[in-house]
């Protein structure tokens, strides 16, 4: 007789929860403005928060750390976003020889071809290539995709500030929750943000010496290869690697697009796509896998789908923030009795 009602109030709180979870994702997306930076200033905290200590226990005045690491983070994030805009501006401005190149090579491709039927003939004589390969309308599509810089330097400084705050905050927030609640609570609240931090702060350390490591590789071979935007495309190589799966793959495309733009297809644009994509699957499948070890302890088929959700949620920006805010999500999913099963169904082994 029991049994009706349970089930009942169980399929209710199943309904409420997937309510609760679907306003929730509606909100992440509307307020993304917000969301963004708080992620980012966030997991910056995760990755700054024990040296900012360490620097304490030297008795280093705190506001010259906080000050230091802000400045410091503030540069590296400048220069790593002037170099990407600047580098847009070069290829925009530089693209009109590159489309002269397009334009001659499919002409060259189709003629060769040697297509039988006639109409398709006429078809291919008629195709006006200069306005398909118009500068203007490139322009704006990169234009548009990079967004503005001054855009950037704003929600740079949103971050910086949050950090600010964050780092010095002289009780932490987690703390302060914790006094609130039993000794058992707490200590299971402290040591679940405790496991967070410390998966995060080994995956975007071990993420970028990676990154890192693969885009000198990748600047080394495009100086082999003579390759125009080396510095553009070494740090496009460096920022996609982030984005698991599919940022090493999008990293060299524009590497071998610019060869092939520049020297058709010929054996030097066949080594310089071959030795990228080699190298990325050398770095990215067989070395970093060692290097970053079980620290993330998601399954591959979890990642992909993060990828797709936040990807589809906020964007590019989503991509790289998938594999930690899935990861944090993991960690609270195994402090939840009830959650305990998707936890381990989200786990990698």
């Amino acid at each position: 007789m029991a049994d009706g009602p349970r089930r009942d109030a169980g399929l209710l709180k199943a309904a409420f929860a997937f309510i609760a979870a679907v306003f929730f994702v509606i909100v992440l997306r509307e307020l993304r403005a917000i969301f963004i930076p708080f992620c980012f200033a966030l997991f910056l905290y995760f990755l700054l928060n024990g040296v900012v200590h360490r620097l304490l226990g030297w008795r280093v005045p705190k506001p010259l750390v906080l000050a230091g690491v802000l400045a410091a983070i503030f540069v590296c994030l400048y220069l790593s976003g002037l170099l990407l805009f600047t580098g847009t501006a070069s290829f925009i401005h530089q693209f009109p020889a590159y489309s002269e190149r397009v334009t001659q090579l499919l002409k060259s491709t189709l003629a060769n071809l040697k297509l039988p039927l006639i109409d398709v003939k006429h078809y291919i004589a008629g195709i006006d290539w200069d306005n398909i390969f118009n500068p203007a309308q490139i322009t704006a599509l990169v234009s548009g995709t990079m967004g503005n810089f001054t855009s950037f330097i704003g929600n740079l400084l949103l971050v910086l500030l949050l950090l600010m705050f964050m780092l010095g905050e002289k009780v932490p927030m987690v703390t302060r929750i914790a006094r609130t609640l039993s000794p058992h609570r707490a200590e299971e609240l402290l040591d679940m943000v405790t496991t967070i931090e410390a998966r995060i702060q080994h995956y975007l350390f071990i993420k970028t010496l990676m990154s890192a490591a693969t885009a000198a590789l990748a600047a080394l071979i495009l100086i082999v290869g003579r390759v125009d935007f080396l510095i553009f495309s070494a740090l496009l190589v460096f920022l996609l690697n982030y984005i698991p799966t599919f940022g090493s793959l999008l990293s060299t495309l524009f590497p071998a697009l610019i060869t092939f733009l520049k020297y058709g297809f010929s054996p030097r644009f066949i080594l310089v796509s071959v030795a990228l994509m080699a190298m990325q699957f050398a770095m990215g499948n067989v070395l970093e896998p060692q290097v970053m070890g079980k620290s993330m302890n998601l399954s591959p088929i979890i990642i992909l789908l993060s990828l797709i959700f936040w990807g589809w949620l906020w964007g590019v920006v989503g991509m790289f923030l998938a594999v930690p805010i899935t990861a944090a999500i993991q960690i609270v999913f195994a402090s939840v009795p009830s959650l305990k099963p998707v936890a381990a169904a989200m786990c990698g082994e």
